[in-house]
């Protein structure tokens, strides 16, 4: 008992500090991908805090929860059944960003001094960082959760805590936090694993950060 109440106050402290980095980005006006492209530095700050993330919600909680470790290394209960689901909320992840991105794309006007040929860096850590942000929100923080409250009420705190993280995002990315945040805990439970979770948030992202990337250094590039 001791050591799972060790391991909620070591989460609560990774959640508050990571709480504050977001805020403190919020401030220096490094949010999203298009203020990192379109400040000085903003992609270094951007990276540093993907690293933050990294090391405190990955490499951390791997190291001092290996109970929690199967959600990454087990696949016994994951079935090529579970694609049916899968695929198509990818697909649609995919277009949901697509759209999202050249909507918000038409209302910027700038070009970013950045070199695309610093995507590698950026998504490489990027990619990392996704990762290490579904091991703890839809492996340590749901599984922890789990083993308190029943399967509602697990998925109710887990994805007001991921609201909470979001709440210096805009509007629309808070909102959508909702119902993305329940649906990536049941194919958490489902799958006993974060990789659909993975994949999914992964393509979300993805597509929308790599569509603007590209398009905001693409006078960069050519010149």
């Amino acid at each position: 008992m001791e050591t799972a109440s060790n391991l909620y106050y070591i989460i609560a402290a990774g959640f508050v500090v990571y709480f504050i980095i977001s805020y403190a980005y919020k401030v220096l006006k490094i949010r999203n991908i298009e203020e990192a492209l379109l400040t000085s530095k903003g992609l270094f700050f951007s990276n540093l805090k993907h690293i933050t993330g990294i090391v405190l919600f990955g490499i951390l909680f791997f190291l001092i929860a290996p109970e929690y470790r199967f959600l990454i290394l087990s696949f016994e209960d994951f079935h090529f059944s579970n694609l049916v689901w899968i695929i198509p909320v990818l697909i649609l992840s995919a277009a949901l960003a697509y759209n999202a991105v050249k909507k918000r794309l038409s209302l910027l006007a700038e070009k970013s001094t950045v070199r695309i040929s610093k995507a590698w860096s950026y998504f490489s850590i990027r990619i990392l960082f996704l990762f290490s942000y579904e091991f703890f929100f839809r492996g340590v923080i749901f599984f922890a959760c789990l083993e308190v409250f029943n399967l509602a009420n697990a998925i109710l705190i887990t994805t007001i805590l991921y609201v909470v993280i979001h709440s210096f995002d805009s509007r629309n990315e808070i909102l959508g936090a909702i119902p993305f945040g329940i649906l990536l805990c049941l194919f958490s439970y489902y799958t006993n694993s974060i990789w659909p979770a993975f994949l999914i948030h992964l393509t979300l992202s993805g597509v929308y950060e790599f569509t603007m990337f590209r398009q905001l250094t693409l006078k960069t590039s050519r010149s």
